[in-house]
This record gives structure tokens, C-alpha cells and sequence, in this order.
């Protein structure tokens, strides 16, 4: 054999290894990704999308329409309702509150406004109560979400309608707290949750966190309604029980099981199609500072990133997002029937650490630039962002726990004139059990104070019973006076503020 055909031989031998030695390890991902995705159906997961879609939602107990309806009447007046709108539960002092609706004006950072200002910008808004009101008559909103095409197809422009929806709710209630009106003013609140309770058939995370964002902007509103002094015990059986019906950590799991089918659509389809892929990356240039727009060069890099993605690193990456989405789910599972969140969202960090060792915090796919990011955790990267939610849905829980508890210890008091020496005095008459706190599990935090007021809180954030201190930690200065503030030593829920507490803070406002 001549020297220049052993070349050719061996020329041939490397470019069919170097052929083949791709080909084999696209195959060898491919199987591990498909082997785990077999073990999950084996386990009972729902991997298909007829298994995790809501049922379809009969016209006549669909609220969406009166919600669009509505909508569509919501951007008038915005200078007063949006931007200074009444405050409620307005914390002044660690564990101190300043009633809204008693205050003779509407004092914000934004300026003031007279209560007058408040009730005619209101006025052009009954038109949107009324037909917010008619939601609780029926029990699902439902959008027609289009999941079977993944994400990027899924648009979710009624989530702000939600948002706003609520936020003139709660200025609603409380014009009516301040004119003594407390039957508008409990059918306003009972509204704001009716959205956040029926608002979970979207089965998304950003839904999830916006209805999370309801209902903390419904605890404020219930507790300024607490502080009114003609509410009846029917009143607050009303909001009690609308409290009662708010379900996150269920919601959540949904939530989280859409996520994982919807996400396997949209993987698939970028997978296996090249312009799919480019089209949401071309997408991405509005948000792309125009000085910074890709050169020939980089749209070159994209192209070869996105190539070597879809048959290698899109393996890995889908494998890495199946086992986070796994350990978040069962993190969520298990919460559903051992209610002790902060043990449960430390096992989940441990979790997601070893899945992601050497995450860049600083990443971010969604909104960066493609021919800068790690296309290796192009879908998994996400999971950080999901485990967060964890987090959100104990503070909400916890929220949940306390309102209810709260309520209780009101409907308590109308009927024998002071508070109860102890939680377990509320049952069975006004809760079904002792409640819990769902940051360690244990019966939330109570103690009647001997100037006939109560203390009652949840161990907060550090897990640590400090005796309802509502401080924030040593050593941590934060200007926030907020109840559930993150550096606060426990989660007090506020007791009403003097007159000289709201003056000092209006005196020194936090910066």
C-alpha cells in the first residue's frame, strides 16, 4: 500500500471517528434522558398534557368574561387609585399598625389626597365592581390558555387585570371601612380572594405568584375590616370562610406539573426544529439595547450554539430540569401533609445545590442575550427561579394561618366580650382545630395581653420562637416595619397603633 493511500486510510479512520464519536454520545444522552423520563411514568407521574390540563369549564360558571369586561374599564383615574391609593395596615412601628380608614386623609409617599378625591375617583369605577362582584357568583376563571404548544405560546395578559382588579378592591373596602359601611366593605375583600381562589386554574407559576400577591394584599384589608367596630358575626364567618378555601400549596404542585409537561412541549419543539429555536431568539431584540445588536459574527455564534444544543447540551439540560421539577414537586407533595415548611425548603436548597453546584447566581436566560449565555442550562436554569416559589407559598400559608386565626379571635371576642386565655378555646366553635404555623408546624404563637389586646405570631423566617418579638434580627438594620419582613426575628400580627406611633412615623418616615 502506497504511503499516500495509508494517508487517505488513516484520514478516513479519524473523520469517521470523529463522525461517530458525536453521533454515539447524542445517542447515549438521548437514552439517559428518555430512560429517567420512563422511570417517572413508572412512578405514576403526569408526563402527558391530558393529565395535567383543567377540565374544561362550562360557559355559565366562567368568571373570565366579566373579569376582561371589567378590565377594559380599568384605566381611568390613575393618578388617585394608582398611584396614591388608601393604604391599609400601614406599619408605622415593629408589631404597630396605623388604621387607614380612620385617618382624616390619605397620606402616602405619592402625596395626599382627601377621602372626598378618593370616593369620586371610585365613583367612575362602579361600573367594574359590579361586574367584579358577579365573579364570586361563579366558581372558576378560566382563559383558554393555550398549553399544547409550550411557553412560548402561552400569553397571560389577564394576570395584571388580576392585580389591578385588586388593588382598586382594596381601595373599595376601604372607602367603605371609612364610611362605616362594612357590609360593602366585606363584600369588597370577599371579591379580592374570590380572584386568588379561582384564578388557580391556570396551573402556572406566574399565576401562582400573582394570586400569592392577592391575597397579601387582602390580609392588609382584613385587617383594617378587624378594626372596624360595627362588624357582625356573620361578616366575619363570610371572610373566614373565603380564607379557609384559599389552597397554595395544591395550587402550587399543579402548577408545577403544568410547568413540567408545558416545558417538555416547548423543549421538544425546539429540539427539533432549528428555526423554532431562532425565531425565540430573534424574538428576544426588543428587549436588546439597539447599541448592542448582534453582528454577523454573533448571529453566527447563535447559530452554532443553537446546533450543538439541540443534539447534545439539550440532553443533559432536560435531565437536569426533570430532577429539579421532581425535587420541587415532592417537596411541595409532602408540605401538603407535613406542614413544616422551613425544614422542608432547607432539604429542597440541599437538593437543588447538588443539581447545580456551579450555578452563576448572577445568570438570567430569559432576558439576556443568547450569544452570552450558557446554553447548557438553557431550560434548567429556570429551576432557581421555581424554587424561590417554595418560599413565597409558606410566607402566604402562614398569611392564611394567621388571618383565620385572627378572625377567630374577633368572632370570639363579639360573643363574650374579651379574648380567649388560649387557641384551643376557639375550637370547635370558630376553628375546626388548633391552627398551625407552617414555618415549623407547631401551634402558632398566642398570649392575651393584660391590657385585654393579644399577641399573636408565627417563628418567621429564622424558625426560632424569640416571644413575639417583632424586631428585625442583631446586627441587621432594615427600615421596614413590615409584619412578615424576612430580618424580622417573628412574624407579629400588628396590633393598631396610637396616635403618637403614627405621628412619629409621619414625623420620620423610613427612607
Amino acid at each position: 500500500m502506497s504511503r499516500r493511500r495509508k494517508i487517505l486510510v488513516v484520514l478516513g479512520i479519524v473523520l469517521g471517528v470523529a463522525i461517530l464519536v458525536p453521533v454515539i454520545r447524542h445517542y447515549q444522552l438521548r437514552a439517559a434522558t428518555e430512560a429517567y423520563i420512563a422511570q417517572l411514568k413508572a412512578q405514576g407521574e403526569p408526563m402527558e398534557l391530558a393529565q395535567v390540563i383543567p377540565p374544561p369549564v362550562p360557559p355559565n360558571q366562567n368568571a373570565a368574561p366579566l373579569l376582561l369586561r371589567a378590565a377594559s374599564l380599568l384605566e381611568t383615574n390613575w393618578n388617585v387609585l394608582g398611584s396614591n391609593p388608601p393604604p391599609a395596615m400601614l406599619m408605622v412601628a415593629p408589631g404597630k399598625a396605623m388604621i387607614g380608614w380612620a385617618q382624616p386623609n390619605i397620606h402616602t409617599e405619592e402625596g395626599t389626597n382627601s377621602w372626598e378625591e378618593i370616593e369620586t375617583a371610585l365613583a367612575e369605577y362602579n361600573e367594574v365592581l359590579k361586574l367584579l362582584s358577579k365573579i364570586t357568583d361563579q366558581p372558576i376563571l378560566d382563559f383558554n390558555l393555550n398549553y399544547k404548544d409550550g411557553f412560548d405560546k402561552i400569553r397571560v395578559y389577564h394576570l395584571s387585570s388580576l392585580k389591578r382588579s385588586a388593588q382598586r378592591l382594596s381601595a373599595a373596602a376601604m372607602d367603605d371601612l371609612h364610611r362605616g359601611n362594612t357590609t360593602s366593605a366585606v363584600k369588597n375583600v370577599s371579591t379580592m380572594l374570590a380572584l386568588a381562589n379561582r384564578a388557580s386554574n391556570d396551573r402556572l407559576i406566574i399565576s401562582e405568584l400573582v394570586r400569592i400577591a392577592i391575597a397579601q394584599m387582602g390580609a392588609p384589608v382584613t385587617w383594617e375590616f378587624l378594626q372596624s367596630t360595627n362588624v357582625t358575626d356573620d361578616q366575619l364567618i363570610t371572610l373566614q370562610r373565603d380564607w379557609v378555601n384559599l389552597d397554595f400549596i395544591r395550587s402550587e404542585g399543579n402548577a408545577l406539573a403544568m410547568e413540567r409537561v408545558a416545558g417538555e412541549i416547548t423543549l421538544t419543539k425546539w429540539r427539533d426544529s432549528h428555526s423554532e429555536l431562532q425565531n425565540y431568539f430573534d424574538s428576544l431584540e426588543q428587549f436588546t439595547d439597539p447599541k448592542e445588536k448582534d453582528t454577523s459574527f454573533d448571529k453566527l455564534k447563535i447559530k452554532a450554539k443553537v446546533f450543538l444544543w439541540r443534539y447534545w447540551w439539550s440532553y443533559p439540560d432536560e435531565l437536569h430540569l426533570l430532577k429539579g421539577n421532581q425535587a420541587l414537586l415532592e417537596t411541595t407533595r409532602i408540605a401538603d401533609t407535613n406542614y413544616s415548611f422551613l425544614a422542608l425548603r432547607r432539604e429542597q436548597e440541599d437538593k437543588m445545590e447538588k443539581l447545580f453546584p456551579t450555578t452563576n447566581e448572577n445568570e438570567n436566560f430569559w432576558f439576556g442575550n443568547p450569544k452570552e449565555m450558557d446554553m447548557h442550562l438553557m431550560f434548567s436554569d429556570s429551576l432557581r427561579g421555581l424554587s424561590a416559589v417554595f418560599g413565597k407559598v409558606m410566607r402566604v400559608e402562614t398569611t392564611k394561618q394567621v388571618v383565620v386565626t385572627a378572625i377567630a379571635l374577633k368572632r370570639y371576642q363579639l360573643k363574650h366580650g374579651n379574648y380567649p386565655t388560649d387557641l384551643s378555646s376557639l375550637v370547635p366553635e370558630f376553628l375546626t382545630k388548633v391552627p398551625l404555623d407552617p414555618v415549623d408546624g407547631q401551634p402558632l404563637r398566642y398570649r392575651r395581653n393584660t391590657d385585654g389586646t393579644f399577641l399573636l405570631y408565627s417563628v418567621g423566617e429564622n424558625g426560632k420562637d424569640d416571644d413575639g418579638n417583632p424586631a428585625s434580627e442583631p446586627g441587621v438594620e432594615s427600615s421596614s416595619h413590615y409584619w412578615q419582613n424576612p430580618a424580622a426575628l417573628d412574624w407579629v400580627w400588628p396590633q393598631p397603633a396610637t396616635e403618637q406611633e403614627v405621628q412619629n412615623y409621619y414625623a420620620h418616615p423610613p427612607k
